[in-house]
């Protein structure tokens, strides 16, 4: 006998048959046990549905995760929640490699955790809906679907009870090893102000400053710096409050090995940040395994999952099938996976208009925005020698009359981002206001084996008539190394390995 409502074979010695309809039911079908099922609030007895005579099946929406149902869903008595059989034993916590934090929480009631109602998946970027079970970071604002959380969840790293009080994660666990010795500090009230720090990407102490001038930029990010910083009383050094407080080592979401804050070996020492593709020095990020640089710069701009940029209204996220670009997956030293040459075509970004080489780059989760890592880092205030006033990053102008860059002297659409002098009336492209190598130190002067005199790094890129390499008799018009010495004419390249190797053999 075939009991009617699991279909599977009634071994029993009794079962209920209704004479009627020639209905046969289990008698375990017939008074299905409850089963418990705990959140962080409280707990859930659940109980299967019966299926009505009349209806082969029960459409439902899961309140667990939202999807439909058409199945025997289970149904808890207490908070009346239907859900389907696979989600009463959802874990509580889980650990999601695209989140920074150590857990997020799954609940039935969104807006009893968090203020904001409207809410967008941090792993998807579509929106919530927050009348239904999610996971959240209990942390932050982070919100994600429970299928999304599924798939890039780990259910290992759950939430281990110690007992009633504590709870300890017991995976992932990073320590937060700082990037400073503190040399002095002071207690202003309860507030503890760090006054001298010894960092180790300088020889001498730094101190706090609150006096800053217009033309100062961080050593370590190459951003205009901001107050408070700190700064060398020895030397012309400089590092921001925010590249101060980077962690020494540091787990990123967007990476499977730990990643190292390094400095970089030497004054002409030059890297491509595998974020961005452009040329950086000083301040990264490097992954002993696969070799990736991350620029600091880039590296602070998606260290959370999701910003708020000024040149956009809604908030931007990093989609999910971009984040495995920068995946750890050659397994050790190499060329990296994101050096790939056959790079594929992807969406033009808002503010230049230029497809991203990094193919790195923000959607936004309402409206057809994207954002290239080029554009989301661009400094937003600028200095130039054409003007002796700062330069700030525009996004629209609507009372844009003379659509042109005063620096180059071509045409510039409106529609794009500029930086603009509002007292002088001067509009410059981005790279025409910044230069070809904005996030590059030059100068740092230093002596090589085959060159007598000091050589210093230079811009040779607005050069009308560049002088020819000593090495490939080429025109250098790009960085080069040139001698300090007025009376040695001698230049090289600096981005052809064989003029440069020529200085160090």
């Amino acid at each position: 006998m075939i009991c009617d409502f699991c279909n599977e074979t009634c071994y029993e010695s009794f079962v209920y048959f209704c004479i009627v309809c020639e209905y046969n039911l289990h008698i375990k079908c017939a008074f299905p046990p409850c089963i418990d099922a705990a959140d962080q609030n409280q707990r859930h007895q659940f109980r299967r549905l019966m299926n009505p005579l009349s209806l082969k099946s029960i459409s439902f929406t899961c309140n667990a995760c939202r999807t439909d149902g058409d199945d025997s869903p289970f149904w808890c008595i207490m908070c009346q929640l239907v859900v389907h059989k696979k989600c009463i034993s959802l874990p509580r916590t889980l650990k999601t490699a695209l989140h920074h934090h150590p857990q997020i929480i799954h609940t039935y009631q969104l807006q009893q955790c968090i203020k904001s109602i409207k809410k967008y998946c941090g792993i998807c970027c579509r929106e919530v809906d927050t009348e239904y079970g999610v996971y959240y970071c209990p942390d932050c604002d982070f919100v994600a679907h429970v299928d999304c959380s599924r798939e890039y969840g780990d259910s290992a790293t759950e939430i281990i009870v110690e007992n009633e009080e504590e709870q300890s994660v017991t995976v992932d666990d990073q320590v937060m090893e700082p990037s400073f010795r503190v040399v002095r500090e002071i207690k202003h009230g309860e507030e503890r102000i760090i006054e001298e720090i010894q960092h180790f990407s300088h020889r001498h102490n730094l101190i706090l400053t609150d006096k800053v001038d217009d033309d100062l930029r961080c050593d370590g990010c190459m951003l205009p710096i901001s107050t408070p910083f700190y700064s060398c009383g020895s030397c012309n050094f400089f590092l921001d409050k925010t590249c101060i407080e980077l962690p020494r080592r540091k787990r990123w979401q967007y990476h499977e090995s730990q990643l190292i804050l390094s400095w970089s070996r030497g004054p002409h020492y030059l890297f491509y940040c595998g974020v961005c593709r452009q040329v950086s020095g000083r301040l990264s990020y490097t992954c002993d395994v696969c070799g990736l640089y991350v620029d600091v710069r880039c590296f602070k701009s998606i260290l959370e999952d999701s910003f708020k940029h000024g040149g956009h209204e809604h908030p931007l996220y990093l989609p999910a099938d971009r984040r495995s670009i920068l995946r750890c997956s050659n397994g050790g030293r190499g060329r990296p996976p994101w050096a790939a040459d056959d790079r594929e075509i992807i969406p033009h970004c808002s503010g230049c208009c230029v497809s991203e080489e990094s193919r790195v780059f923000f959607k936004c989760v309402v409206c057809d925005f994207k954002l290239g890592m080029k554009c989301a880092t661009l400094p937003y205030k600028a200095r130039h020698e054409y003007d002796d006033h700062p330069l700030f990053l525009t996004y629209i102008n609507a009372n844009d009359y003379q659509p042109s860059c005063i620096i180059c002297e071509e045409d510039r659409d409106p529609k794009l981002w500029f930086y603009r002098c509002e007292e002088c009336d001067f509009d410059a492209h981005p790279e025409c206001a910044l230069g070809k190598y904005p996030y590059v130190k030059l100068g740092g002067v230093r002596t090589y084996p085959n060159h007598p005199h000091p050589i210093a790094l230079v811009d040779k890129t607005q050069d009308y008539r560049p002088q020819a390499c000593d090495t490939c008799g080429e025109p250098c018009d790009d960085l080069a190394f040139e001698c300090t010495d007025p009376n040695c004419s001698f230049i090289v390249h600096r981005k052809r390995w064989e003029c440069f190797n020529s200085l160090r053999q």
